[in-house]
């Protein structure tokens, strides 16, 4: 899926996961924060400003638990 569209299912609370993450790694939103399978806060902001390139813009997939 596309970061568009990965953004829309963490909105929704799925969680999702990019082909450059580690096979546990994953992130979903909880009231406008980006949360992390660690327990990372974030904010979209902070969460996007390294994943700014074209790698980025594809490549999202729903996580698997």
């Amino acid at each position: 899926m596309t970061k568009t569209e990965a953004i829309q299912a963490m909105k929704e609370g799925k969680k999702v996961t990019h082909r450059y993450f580690t096979p546990d790694e994953w992130a979903t939103m909880v009231n406008d924060q980006i949360v992390l399978e660690d327990g990372v806060k974030c904010t979209p902001k902070e969460f996007w400003y390294c994943r700014n390139t074209p790698n980025f813009d594809n490549y999202w997939s729903i996580y698997n638990e």
